[in-house]
């Protein structure tokens, strides 16, 4: 495929519906998925991703806030989007026009909703959520039951949901295991979730109602040793700019933090951290150049970074990177990524540009 742009990313949206496909799987049957598309889909693009799910039969959906929620509306994506953050009373009057459910958890947000809700003489669908042990969002058990009884008895407010968020599903079955047993108190006659990819992986208990996949959507498995099939959706790639020879003692990048050990090929790669390159791959990560893993070499710049393509003798300027993706026989994933930069392959998705080109495949 040629491609004109010098950095972009390739969407795969068969991998996408394979994906939703296998976690569907792994649920009981007849459970909705409400699939996690915050932050501009983890950054792979939220409109295209929200309508291949939709089409796939994805029943709900859980985005960052109302305005994702009014890009979704205004897409056609009609199903139930429910707001995962904290809404601001600003943010109030868009929620209600598009019929966006909103997260309450603490009193002080049910007041300002239900205020609001009946001055606009509109019912506001809420969800309330329970604080487990996450510490960041969610009413702790006291203040939860007052928060349910007062939405559920408020005519200007409908009660359609609770949920709570599992803090390390994916690292400490013992932690989680005493976050679900506080669980026990949400309502039975309502909607839950809180299994995230991780939970549905280890087949912990969770509802029969609802799963709330997020990482486990865009092909990376929180669980290595999970049997569970999951593709990458997103690929990155950039081109070759310049290649040049660097002689023995030469340094190379700001700071000169490397100096060359040999005479060496390099090549200067239109990629960086305006990208979402992290800088902490300087002199720690590699991409993919006709299927060899090639080092980065020095520190990482704003929109350029060098390899160390020595053992690839046919690279030339305009050839193809792969930063996450296959080249031959030879794959670079964001977990790998993430592992060499030190974080979580949640980060490297969502620090990606929203300027860089998307190409739908």
């Amino acid at each position: 495929m040629a491609v004109s742009h010098r950095v972009w990313c390739t969407i795969s949206l068969p991998a996408l519906r394979s994906n939703l496909r296998a976690i569907r799987r792994s649920c009981p049957r007849g459970t909705h998925i409400l699939a996690v598309v915050k932050d501009n889909a983890y950054g792979h693009g939220l409109i295209p991703v929200a309508r291949t799910l939709a089409q796939a039969g994805c029943e709900e959906f859980g985005v960052a806030c109302a305005a994702e929620g009014e890009e979704l509306r205004g897409a056609g994506i009609r199903n139930p989007i429910l707001l995962l953050g904290s809404t601001l009373p600003s943010e109030f009057s868009v929620a209600l026009q598009h019929r966006l459910t909103i997260t309450l958890s603490s009193m002080i947000e049910a007041h300002e909703l239900a205020r609001t809700a009946r001055q606009s003489r509109k019912t506001a669908l809420v969800q309330v959520k329970l604080d487990t042990g996450m510490n960041r969002l969610g009413a702790r058990l006291p203040e939860f039951q007052k928060l349910v009884s007062f939405v559920a008895h408020h005519p200007h407010l409908d009660l359609i949901g609770t949920f709570t968020h599992l803090a390390c599903a994916d690292s400490d079955l013992a932690f989680t295991r005493r976050q679900l047993v506080q669980t026990s108190v949400l309502p039975k006659f309502l909607a839950h979730h809180w299994a995230n990819t991780a939970a549905i992986l280890h087949d912990l208990p969770f509802p029969k109602t609802h799963v709330r996949p997020g990482l486990g959507l865009y092909g990376i498995n929180p669980l290595p040793r999970s049997r569970i099939k999951l593709q990458p959706v997103l690929s990155w790639k950039s081109k070759i700019l310049l290649v040049r020879q660097v002689s023995q003692g030469e340094t190379i990048s700001y700071g000169a933090t490397y100096r060359a050990r040999q005479a060496m090929k390099v090549a200067t790669v239109a990629t960086g951290y305006a990208h979402g390159l992290p800088r902490s791959l300087s002199n720690q990560g590699h991409a993919l150049v006709h299927g060899n893993l090639c080092p980065v070499l020095g520190r990482v710049t704003m929109d350029m970074t060098l390899l160390d393509v020595s053992q690839v003798p046919q690279s030339k300027r305009g050839d193809e990177v792969v930063w996450l993706g296959r080249s031959g026989k030879r794959e670079h994933t964001a977990t790998d990524m993430a592992r060499e930069a030190g974080t979580i392959p949640w980060e490297i998705f969502t620090r990606l540009s929203p300027n860089l080109p998307r190409i739908i495949s």
